[in-house]
């Protein structure tokens, strides 16, 4: 029963992959016999930045952090938070370094499709359609770090944590859970006390409400503006 659970898994995730969803049966289940499922626990890595390439990583379950470690250790910048059925490492297969460039851990008990890189090379000469996924995926990645590097440089704090709840309400609706203020701070590209004394001012304004790690947005004009700069 657990295997059938398991194998389940593996090909939902994979069917409903960007990457994977436009192959036909038969070549999804030949790399269903080459992946593996991994489980984690709760900040445990998936793979460190400067570790050789060997998978292309697909959530099954939970959440998974990405992100880089600054040049003294104690500061981290999130560039990514992927969850079901997100692929994680496919920008590294296609670099010619053979090494990932972030560090992957989950953020949630998870559980990843592990699929080798070999075979996802061998997809590529095989099936044009892969390919131009496998491209689109990676240009889209390069598209969210790009608007993650526009708001580090020229938005302050502020205005990124607005954009950030904004973006999620019209994502979740309201009520959407907040991360903890460490790991908002990674996502924002600053420090915990920031975010903590941030969202207390704009609670306190009145533009959001909060209740245990919830929020509703009360003034959403203001907070677009806030967003704005």
């Amino acid at each position: 029963m657990a295997t059938t659970y398991r194998t389940r898994l593996v090909h939902d995730a994979l069917r409903h992959n960007s990457l994977f969803s436009r192959l036909e049966e038969s070549d999804l289940e030949r790399v269903m016999d080459m992946a593996h499922l991994r489980d984690l626990e709760e900040g445990e890595p998936l793979f460190h930045e400067g570790e050789p390439v060997e998978f292309t990583h697909v959530v099954a379950s939970g959440l998974l952090r990405v992100y880089q470690v600054g040049p003294r250790g104690s500061r981290q910048l999130v560039l990514h938070m992927a969850g079901p059925p997100e692929s994680i490492g496919e920008i590294a297969v296609l670099s010619e370094r053979r090494y990932y460039p972030v560090t992957a851990e989950a953020a949630l008990p998870s559980t990843v499709v592990m699929v080798p890189r070999e075979g996802i090379v061998k997809l590529m000469e095989q099936h044009p359609r892969f390919t131009r996924a496998l491209l689109s995926s990676v240009a889209e990645r390069q598209f969210e770090l790009l608007l993650l590097l526009r708001r580090v440089a020229f938005f302050e704090v502020q205005s990124r944590l607005a954009q950030y709840l904004l973006e999620q309400h019209a994502t979740l609706g309201p009520g959407f859970p907040l991360p903890t203020n460490p790991e908002l701070a990674a996502l924002l590209g600053t420090v915990p006390e920031i975010v903590s004394r941030t969202l207390s001012r704009f609670y306190k304004q009145g533009w959001i409400r909060l209740e245990d790690r919830h929020v509703w947005i009360e003034n959403e004009v203001v907070l677009i503006a806030v967003a704005k700069g």
